[in-house]
């Protein structure tokens, strides 16, 4: 028997860990973390580190990586993830020290003890573990992103992650080639069982003519974006249909994830794509640069995503003002973020400070995660008798997902602290 046991990421978006307890071995599968209304970091259940066999890390998001150093204070179970994933990760858990330091049980030193005990795996590699395996394929999600197949006292099961089916400019989709239908058990992620994302063609001109019609007018392009995966796929998005008339700035820890990204060109979909658009590219260094950059029209790519902070709060105060310009938010806005604010209201308060936009606003979903259609056609890739666990969504959409797929045997964990045997 072997029993999953869902530490985070049930009933919710983000703070994934999943453990699988077989007679052999533990595994952990990602150890991730939310963050409260205040800001504070939100961790998920308890494991002993000493009672793992392993850990996999699928990416380096925070809600999948973010809990991970607080392992690696007193044990030193082996970590399985890429190599970009794990240098990644440093960067981020590095960023987050310095901005949640005080609410985290770990502080630098517990990070380097998590890097040291990185066991780097490629795609389709596949180690062995005191009599079981895992098996590590492609997700689709953000470079180096990773499912694991795991086979625990002969019980097969697949783990995703944030996966995506479809291929975008900057990834191959998930690869499902090598997973079998029959498995035992699915664990799946369902962020975005709410709904069907527009088809990427009409997406992408969509958004192209928001940039070219504001470069028309004279206007200058702010694009906050998260720091892995989202920043990138734009910055190729814009060379691929040449619009390099103006400058193209990347600032923040976006500059960073560029560099590292380009070390690893077997995870890209088009290398030479990836090249041509970080040399039509140009990295903001500091304040002195960020002045610069204002001077005249440009496009601007940086953190964070929901206008949480970071640079892109800077440029927002200098370039909100102007009708001229143009605001595009290329991803989901959670409800208590000033970019839902300002999508809603036209107004985001950052730092007690209450920011109005004249500047013409834009929402696309450029979205690393597969919608509705395309997780209804993956849980039908499996035989009726596989079993799917659905994490790492919020209730209703999980239960919408289950509801357009009632012949299933779906599970749909509504809390934190479920388990299954199988």
């Amino acid at each position: 028997m072997v029993v999953v046991e869902v530490l985070g990421g049930g009933g919710e978006v983000g703070r994934m860990a999943i453990l699988v307890k077989g007679s052999r071995n533990s595994v952990l599968l990602d150890y991730g973390v939310n963050f409260d209304d205040e800001g504070k970091p939100v961790f998920p259940l308890h494991v002993r580190p000493r009672d793992l066999s392993a850990v996999v890390l699928s990416h380096a998001h925070l809600d999948h990586s973010g809990a991970l150093p607080g392992l690696y204070i007193s044990a030193a179970p082996p970590l399985y993830a890429t190599p970009l994933t794990a240098e990644l990760a440093e960067i981020m858990f590095k960023d987050t020290v310095k901005l949640s330091g005080y609410y985290l049980p770990y502080e630098d030193e517990e990070v380097r003890n998590t890097l040291r005990k990185v066991n780097p795996v490629n795609f389709n590699d596949t180690i062995n573990l005191n009599g079981d395996s895992l098996t590590f394929l492609n997700a689709g999600h953000v470079p180096g992103s990773m499912m694991t197949l795991l086979n625990i006292d002969g019980t097969r099961i697949l783990f995703t992650g944030d996966f995506n089916l479809s291929p975008s400019n900057l990834l191959n989709g998930a690869d499902l080639s090598s997973v079998p239908r029959d498995i035992d058990l699915v664990v799946m992620e369902a962020t975005y069982a709410g709904g069907t994302h527009p088809s990427r063609e009409v997406l992408e001109e969509e958004f192209i003519n928001a940039v070219k019609a504001t470069l028309d007018e004279g206007g200058s392009v702010l694009i906050p974006s998260f720091t892995i995966g989202r920043t990138q796929e734009l910055l190729l998005t814009l060379i691929k249909h040449n619009v390099t008339d103006v400058p193209i700035y990347v600032d923040g820890l976006a500059r960073i994830a560029n560099r590292i990204i380009s070390k690893y060109p077997q995870f890209l979909r088009d290398p030479n794509l990836y090249v041509k658009a970080l040399t039509y590219s140009s990295e903001i260094m500091g304040n002195y640069y960020r002045r610069n950059a204002l001077r005249d029209q440009a496009i601007i790519i940086t953190p964070a995503g929901m206008l949480k902070g970071g640079a892109a709060v800077y440029y927002l105060k200098r370039l909100g003002g102007d009708r001229r310009n143009a605001l595009i938010l290329p991803s989901y806005q959670a409800p208590d973020s000033p970019g839902y604010e300002l999508l809603t209201r036209g107004v985001a308060k950052i730092d007690n400070e209450e920011i109005r936009v004249n500047a013409k606003v834009y929402w696309f979903d450029f979205s690393a995660h597969s919608g509705l259609e395309e997780l209804i056609n993956f849980i039908n890739y499996f035989k009726d008798e596989t079993n799917i666990l659905i994490v790492h969504s919020s209730p209703r959409n999980a239960l919408r997902l289950s509801e357009y797929l009632e012949e299933r045997n779906i599970h749909v964990t509504l809390t934190t602290g479920e388990a299954i045997e199988i």
